[in-house]
Protein backbone atom coordinates (compact mmCIF):
# COMPACT_ATOMS: atom_id res chain seq x y z
CA UNK A 1 0.00 0.00 0.00
CA UNK A 2 3.23 2.07 -0.09
CA UNK A 3 4.37 1.24 -4.06
CA UNK A 4 3.09 -0.02 -6.91
CA UNK A 5 4.01 -0.83 -10.18
CA UNK A 6 5.29 2.30 -12.81
CA UNK A 7 2.17 1.58 -15.49
CA UNK A 8 4.66 3.34 -18.59
CA UNK A 9 8.60 2.37 -17.20
CA UNK A 10 9.11 -0.70 -16.54
CA UNK A 11 10.49 -2.26 -13.51
CA UNK A 12 10.12 1.35 -11.75
CA UNK A 13 7.76 1.62 -9.12
CA UNK A 14 5.62 4.93 -7.91
CA UNK A 15 4.76 6.07 -4.37
CA UNK A 16 1.16 5.96 -3.76
CA UNK A 17 0.07 9.49 -3.08
CA UNK A 18 -2.88 9.88 -0.59
CA UNK A 19 -3.19 13.59 0.08
CA UNK A 20 -6.40 15.33 -1.11
CA UNK A 21 -7.60 18.49 -0.51
CA UNK A 22 -10.92 18.46 0.99
CA UNK A 23 -13.26 21.54 -1.30
CA UNK A 24 -15.78 23.13 0.91
CA UNK A 25 -18.84 23.24 -1.52
CA UNK A 26 -21.35 24.53 1.59
CA UNK A 27 -19.32 27.90 2.01
CA UNK A 28 -20.23 30.66 -0.32
CA UNK A 29 -17.46 31.27 -2.30
CA UNK A 30 -16.22 34.79 -4.19
CA UNK A 31 -15.96 34.33 -7.93
CA UNK A 32 -12.65 36.62 -8.29
CA UNK A 33 -12.73 36.82 -12.13
CA UNK A 34 -9.02 38.82 -12.92
CA UNK A 35 -8.66 41.65 -14.58
CA UNK A 36 -6.77 40.81 -17.24
CA UNK A 37 -7.15 42.14 -20.90
CA UNK A 38 -6.50 41.16 -24.10
CA UNK A 39 -5.84 42.68 -27.54
CA UNK A 40 -9.31 42.89 -29.41
CA UNK A 41 -11.20 42.34 -26.50
CA UNK A 42 -10.62 39.09 -25.86
CA UNK A 43 -11.83 39.50 -22.16
CA UNK A 44 -15.17 40.92 -23.37
CA UNK A 45 -16.19 37.10 -23.86
CA UNK A 46 -14.10 34.82 -21.78
CA UNK A 47 -12.93 35.73 -18.28
CA UNK A 48 -9.52 34.08 -16.28
CA UNK A 49 -9.44 32.83 -12.92
CA UNK A 50 -6.62 32.05 -10.24
CA UNK A 51 -4.73 28.89 -11.38
CA UNK A 52 -6.03 29.21 -15.16
CA UNK A 53 -4.19 28.54 -18.31
CA UNK A 54 -4.44 30.64 -21.67
CA UNK A 55 -3.17 28.68 -24.58
CA UNK A 56 -2.77 30.61 -27.42
CA UNK A 57 -1.68 28.45 -30.80
CA UNK A 58 -0.40 30.64 -33.59
CA UNK A 59 1.22 29.99 -37.33
CA UNK A 60 4.27 31.53 -38.27
CA UNK A 61 4.52 35.15 -38.51
CA UNK A 62 0.36 35.19 -37.26
CA UNK A 63 1.51 37.58 -34.01
CA UNK A 64 2.23 35.38 -31.51
CA UNK A 65 5.00 37.44 -29.99
CA UNK A 66 3.70 40.30 -30.70
CA UNK A 67 -0.19 39.46 -28.73
CA UNK A 68 2.22 38.29 -25.87
CA UNK A 69 3.97 41.44 -25.29
CA UNK A 70 0.68 43.05 -25.99
CA UNK A 71 -0.41 40.82 -22.79
CA UNK A 72 2.33 42.49 -20.66
CA UNK A 73 1.76 46.23 -21.52
CA UNK A 74 -1.97 45.74 -21.36
CA UNK A 75 -2.01 44.05 -17.53
CA UNK A 76 1.45 44.64 -15.84
CA UNK A 77 0.39 47.96 -14.19
CA UNK A 78 -1.91 45.68 -12.08
CA UNK A 79 -0.17 42.41 -11.64
CA UNK A 80 3.84 41.44 -11.54
CA UNK A 81 4.08 39.63 -15.18
CA UNK A 82 7.30 37.51 -15.91
CA UNK A 83 8.18 36.79 -19.22
CA UNK A 84 9.58 33.47 -20.45
CA UNK A 85 11.49 33.78 -24.04
CA UNK A 86 12.62 30.64 -25.93
CA UNK A 87 13.77 32.61 -29.03
CA UNK A 88 14.49 36.36 -28.28
CA UNK A 89 17.63 37.29 -26.74
CA UNK A 90 18.38 40.63 -25.06
CA UNK A 91 19.06 42.63 -27.98
CA UNK A 92 15.70 41.39 -29.57
CA UNK A 93 13.61 41.56 -27.03
CA UNK A 94 14.63 45.02 -26.89
CA UNK A 95 13.89 46.08 -30.82
CA UNK A 96 10.57 44.47 -29.88
CA UNK A 97 9.70 46.38 -27.07
CA UNK A 98 10.96 49.73 -28.29
CA UNK A 99 8.36 49.13 -31.24
CA UNK A 100 5.63 50.74 -28.40
CA UNK A 101 7.56 54.02 -28.41
CA UNK A 102 5.06 54.81 -31.42
CA UNK A 103 2.57 54.65 -28.95
CA UNK A 104 4.97 56.90 -26.63
CA UNK A 105 5.42 54.17 -24.35
CA UNK A 106 9.04 54.67 -23.10
CA UNK A 107 10.83 51.03 -22.38
CA UNK A 108 11.36 52.70 -18.80
CA UNK A 109 7.58 52.38 -17.94
CA UNK A 110 7.95 48.45 -18.33
CA UNK A 111 7.97 46.70 -15.51
CA UNK A 112 7.98 43.06 -16.06
CA UNK A 113 10.80 40.69 -15.16
CA UNK A 114 12.14 39.04 -18.40
CA UNK A 115 13.87 35.49 -18.81
CA UNK A 116 15.71 33.24 -21.83
CA UNK A 117 13.75 29.62 -20.87
CA UNK A 118 13.02 26.74 -23.38
CA UNK A 119 12.21 23.93 -21.15
CA UNK A 120 10.64 22.82 -18.05
CA UNK A 121 8.65 25.76 -17.45
CA UNK A 122 7.26 24.21 -14.31
CA UNK A 123 10.60 24.55 -12.44
CA UNK A 124 10.50 28.59 -13.03
CA UNK A 125 6.83 29.64 -12.70
CA UNK A 126 6.34 32.37 -10.60
CA UNK A 127 3.15 32.19 -8.10
CA UNK A 128 0.64 34.77 -7.65
CA UNK A 129 1.75 36.07 -10.79
CA UNK A 130 1.02 36.54 -14.42
CA UNK A 131 3.62 34.06 -16.44
CA UNK A 132 3.63 34.41 -19.89
CA UNK A 133 5.63 31.65 -22.05
CA UNK A 134 7.12 32.64 -25.61
CA UNK A 135 6.83 29.49 -26.49
CA UNK A 136 6.32 25.95 -25.15
CA UNK A 137 8.80 24.60 -27.39
CA UNK A 138 6.99 20.28 -28.29
CA UNK A 139 10.17 18.28 -29.21
CA UNK A 140 8.62 14.76 -27.69
CA UNK A 141 5.90 13.00 -28.00
CA UNK A 142 2.87 15.62 -29.08
CA UNK A 143 0.55 13.93 -26.46
CA UNK A 144 2.53 15.06 -23.26
CA UNK A 145 1.54 18.92 -23.73
CA UNK A 146 -1.53 18.35 -21.70
CA UNK A 147 1.02 16.72 -18.86
CA UNK A 148 3.39 19.94 -19.46
CA UNK A 149 0.13 21.74 -18.60
CA UNK A 150 -0.94 20.13 -15.80
CA UNK A 151 2.64 20.71 -14.04
CA UNK A 152 2.24 24.40 -14.79
CA UNK A 153 -1.03 24.93 -13.01
CA UNK A 154 0.35 23.17 -10.26
CA UNK A 155 2.51 25.35 -9.74
CA UNK A 156 0.70 28.71 -10.75
CA UNK A 157 -1.00 29.21 -6.69
CA UNK A 158 -3.35 32.59 -7.00
CA UNK A 159 -2.08 33.02 -11.01
CA UNK A 160 -2.31 32.47 -14.08
CA UNK A 161 -0.08 31.10 -17.03
CA UNK A 162 -0.66 31.91 -20.86
CA UNK A 163 1.12 30.02 -23.19
CA UNK A 164 1.99 30.36 -26.60
CA UNK A 165 2.33 26.76 -29.13
CA UNK A 166 3.06 26.60 -32.83
CA UNK A 167 0.64 25.08 -35.21
CA UNK A 168 0.49 24.57 -39.14
CA UNK A 169 -0.85 27.27 -41.04
CA UNK A 170 -4.57 26.74 -41.51
CA UNK A 171 -5.47 24.43 -38.69
CA UNK A 172 -7.45 25.16 -35.93
CA UNK A 173 -5.21 23.43 -32.81
CA UNK A 174 -1.70 23.80 -32.35
CA UNK A 175 1.03 21.68 -31.86
CA UNK A 176 -0.09 18.74 -29.78
CA UNK A 177 -3.94 19.09 -31.25
CA UNK A 178 -6.49 18.19 -28.87
CA UNK A 179 -4.16 17.05 -25.81
CA UNK A 180 -3.50 20.68 -25.60
CA UNK A 181 -7.55 21.32 -25.39
CA UNK A 182 -7.51 19.65 -21.99
CA UNK A 183 -6.32 22.10 -19.42
CA UNK A 184 -6.62 25.32 -20.54
CA UNK A 185 -9.78 27.40 -20.07
CA UNK A 186 -9.32 29.68 -22.56
CA UNK A 187 -7.51 28.62 -26.38
CA UNK A 188 -7.15 30.76 -28.87
CA UNK A 189 -6.24 30.18 -32.67
CA UNK A 190 -4.24 32.47 -34.79
CA UNK A 191 -3.92 32.14 -38.26
CA UNK A 192 -3.52 34.52 -41.47
CA UNK A 193 -4.63 37.69 -39.67
CA UNK A 194 -7.45 36.10 -38.14
CA UNK A 195 -7.91 34.88 -34.18
CA UNK A 196 -10.36 32.38 -33.46
CA UNK A 197 -11.74 31.45 -29.56
CA UNK A 198 -11.76 27.80 -29.81
CA UNK A 199 -12.18 27.20 -26.09
CA UNK A 200 -13.74 29.68 -23.53
CA UNK A 201 -14.56 27.90 -20.43
CA UNK A 202 -15.66 30.99 -18.36
CA UNK A 203 -18.00 33.11 -20.02
CA UNK A 204 -18.29 36.40 -19.29
CA UNK A 205 -21.87 37.42 -20.83
CA UNK A 206 -24.14 34.64 -19.53
CA UNK A 207 -26.01 34.25 -22.65
CA UNK A 208 -23.09 34.58 -25.28
CA UNK A 209 -20.95 30.88 -25.79
CA UNK A 210 -17.71 32.72 -26.87
CA UNK A 211 -16.71 29.43 -28.60
CA UNK A 212 -15.73 29.45 -32.39
CA UNK A 213 -15.94 33.21 -32.17
CA UNK A 214 -13.53 34.77 -34.28
CA UNK A 215 -12.34 38.31 -36.14
CA UNK A 216 -10.12 38.97 -38.35
CA UNK A 217 -7.05 41.70 -37.62
CA UNK A 218 -3.88 43.75 -39.02
CA UNK A 219 -0.73 44.47 -37.25
CA UNK A 220 0.32 47.54 -37.91
CA UNK A 221 4.12 48.93 -36.65
CA UNK A 222 4.94 45.43 -35.70
CA UNK A 223 2.87 45.62 -32.49
CA UNK A 224 -0.18 47.10 -32.67
CA UNK A 225 -3.56 44.71 -33.48
CA UNK A 226 -6.05 46.25 -35.23
CA UNK A 227 -9.50 45.18 -35.87
CA UNK A 228 -10.88 44.79 -39.36
CA UNK A 229 -14.30 42.74 -38.48
CA UNK A 230 -16.19 42.56 -35.55
CA UNK A 231 -16.47 39.35 -33.57
CA UNK A 232 -18.85 36.67 -35.23
CA UNK A 233 -19.55 32.85 -34.88
CA UNK A 234 -17.69 30.61 -37.76
CA UNK A 235 -20.64 28.19 -37.25
CA UNK A 236 -24.20 29.73 -35.19
CA UNK A 237 -25.27 28.14 -31.61
CA UNK A 238 -28.12 27.64 -30.69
Amino acid sequence: GVIEQHNTTNKNYRLINKQMEILDYKTPQEQRRLDIRFPLGVEDYVGLYPTNVCVVAGSPDAGKTALMLNLVHLNQERYPVHYFSSEMGQPELSGRIAMFRADGIDTSAWSMTAYSRSANFEDVIVPNAINIIDFLELTEALYVVNGILTKITNKLGTGIAIVAIQKKMGATLGRGQEFGLEKPRLYLSLDQGQMTIVKGKNWTKRNINPTNLHINYRIEDGYKFVPTTEWTWKEKYA
